[in-house]
């Protein structure tokens, strides 16, 4: 049989019950006042009126006796907060020495941390507990804290409720604040979304009728205050009170209607007889009284205590940090293994040694022999690249003349003065410089558009109106440079198109001067291409408008390029 107290110094309340695979039985409950004899003798007279002798006790305390704070700490394992939780406490606890008994409970876990509840105590009060205890002949199991008994009763016993008053709100979800009230003080547990998320204990005005309203206003604004404090202001609440009609029903009205005229939905209400969810007997429940509301922590410890321990703040068994232990099963079978089976593993881990020796040495090998070959081809590399710079200034100018004549306006709209065709050898690429006459300013803004794509782009340098009746009275300056990516993309194009089963290679620029068949005499530049009918190969640069009808420009024959030729002048 289990036994729960709980006592002030006016009355002791109890709660007896035995423990069966249903959960547990209510046996006894009352509400008794200490006499004149003082608190020993009323624990003694209990103990021989309700047959409670050699009982395992857990008892329950008051918020007043204990030092409580909200706290979070960094993300860590389970395991290992308790350490965390004792060493945070007893830096920022009055109270908390080296001899406290520290306890918590948590609340939250998400990004940000640990959010946890955690309170202290010190000897001073746990002596005359334990002592009281003992003079009775009983044997105390546990010391937990009043309110969180009272707040794992509600939520391990009272889900329906639960259901009902989350569901009950608009928006987002309410909170419930959970009432105990004991004499002069109330304890006021809120919850959010199922979870204890602030405890307090406050002082209220005498409890006599003519005192209901002022009592009714102050819980509701300390109710208020106790929402500011967790970060739940503006949120609806709604109120769960322990105890009956009789005692409580006047008082929680008007604290109702006290919290719906500060709030955007009327607050709920429920009165919860913690006698009635575990299912007591009525006539245990006649014999408490109005006071069965004060019962509510002391069932709420022979609840948790069956299973539930974790819902608890314990000072007696503190939550402690989870050390690594040795199987010592394990350890016998690992020194009891026959010396036979040490000899064999040791010869088969020889065998696989000197197997493992061979893959090593071979494999060594065979990665110095990647190595090499990695290297050279890092090499080549390096020396290819050399060589694509070197030949991104080798531009096929035949290409370059051969597009530019195909893409450029009629002889009616342009006439072409003067081509600077010159390779950069430095950068790759090359510029194309296209001097002419043109009839209006809109050929040159069409020549620009037809000649500039991806790989060209287009620059005008200079555009002059000559003073001129002629047709071709406005003169241009046009700069198309080749991108060196370009000249690239184009080899390695060509260089595709061959195929690998070409036999012979193809001749680089080099082979092919070193091979021309008559070396006393300059191959002429792939560059030329004949501008005008009227002018020929030898005359000079036009600079003056032409006074008779341009013609197309037709293309010169093709020669034999020469790469070394850094410009070439039309």
């Amino acid at each position: 049989m289990k036994l729960a107290l709980d006592w002030d110094d006016e009355q002791v309340r109890m709660v007896a019950a035995d423990r069966s695979a249903r959960g547990i039985r209510i046996r006894a409950a009352a509400v008794v006042p200490i006499g004149e004899e003082g608190l020993q003798a009323t624990l003694a007279e209990m103990s021989r009126t309700y047959s409670l002798e050699k009982s395992d006790v857990l008892v329950a305390v008051g918020r007043d006796r204990a030092e409580l704070r909200q706290m979070q700490f960094p993300p860590v394992p389970i395991e290992e907060l308790p350490d965390i939780v004792r060493f945070q406490a007893i830096r920022q606890f009055a109270s908390a020495g080296d001899s406290a008994e520290i306890d918590f409970i948590t609340t939250r876990t998400d990004e940000k941390g640990i959010h946890a509840i955690v309170a202290a105590t010190g000897p001073t009060q746990l002596t005359p507990i334990r002592k009281a205890v003992e003079k009775a002949g009983w044997t105390l199991e546990r010391v937990g804290l009043r309110p969180i008994a009272a707040a794992a009763l509600y939520r391990l016993k009272a889900s329906d409720v639960i259901a009902e008053l989350s569901h009950s709100g608009e928006g987002d979800e309410p909170v419930v604040a959970l009432i105990d009230l004991v004499a002069n003080e109330a304890e006021i547990v809120l919850l959010r979304h199922g979870e204890i998320t602030f405890v307090r204990s406050v002082r209220l005005p005498d409890g006599d009728a003519s005192a209901t309203k002022s009592r009714s206003a102050s819980l509701a604004g300390e109710i208020r205050r106790s929402m500011i404090a967790c970060g739940a202001a503006g949120t609806n609440c709604h109120v769960v009170m322990w105890g009956r009609a009789e005692r409580h029903g006047e008082e929680l009205k008007l604290l109702a209607e006290r919290l719906s005229g500060q709030q955007e939905t009327p607050c709920q209400t429920r009165l919860l007889d913690p006698l009635e969810l575990v299912g007591t007997d009525s006539k245990i429940r006649d014999a408490t009284g109005e006071m069965v509301g004060r019962l509510a922590p002391l069932v709420g410890l022979l609840v948790a205590d069956d299973g539930h321990e974790n819902e608890l703040i314990d000072f007696l068994n503190p939550r402690e940090t989870i050390e690594a232990t040795t199987d010592k099963r394990k350890l016998a079978l690992m020194v009891g293994v026959p010396a036979a089976l040490v000899l064999a593993l040791g010869w088969l881990l020889w065998s696989n040694l000197a197997r493992l020796t061979t893959q090593i040495d071979r494999q060594t090998a065979v990665n110095k022999d990647l190595r090499t070959k990695t290297e050279a081809a890092e090499d080549m590399i390096e020396r290819t690249e050399l060589v694509d710079q070197f030949l991104d200034s080798d531009v096929n100018w035949l290409d370059e003349f051969e597009q530019l004549a195909a893409s450029m306006p009629p002889a009616d709209e342009l006439i072409v003065k003067e081509v600077l065709a010159a390779s950069n050898p430095r950068g790759g690429g090359g510029r194309l410089v296209v001097t002419g006459l043109v009839t209006s300013p809109e050929v040159i803004k069409q020549f620009e558009t037809v000649m500039r794509d991806d790989t060209h782009q287009v620059t005008g340098d200079k555009v002059t109106q000559l003073p001129s009746d002629d047709a071709y009275r406005w003169k241009m300056s046009e700069t198309i440079r080749l991108a060196p990516e370009a000249v690239r993309e184009k080899r390695y194009t060509q260089m595709t198109a061959l195929g690998p089963s070409d036999s012979e290679p193809e001749p680089t620029a080099e082979s092919e001067s070193s091979t021309d068949p008559d070396p006393g005499v300059e191959p002429a530049s792939s560059a030329e291409l004949e501008t005008n009918s009227e002018q020929t190969a030898d005359s000079e640069p036009v600079t003056e408008p032409a006074t008779e009808p341009a013609t197309e420009p037709t293309p010169a024959p093709e020669t034999p390029s020469d790469s070394s030729s850094d410009s070439e002048v039309i």
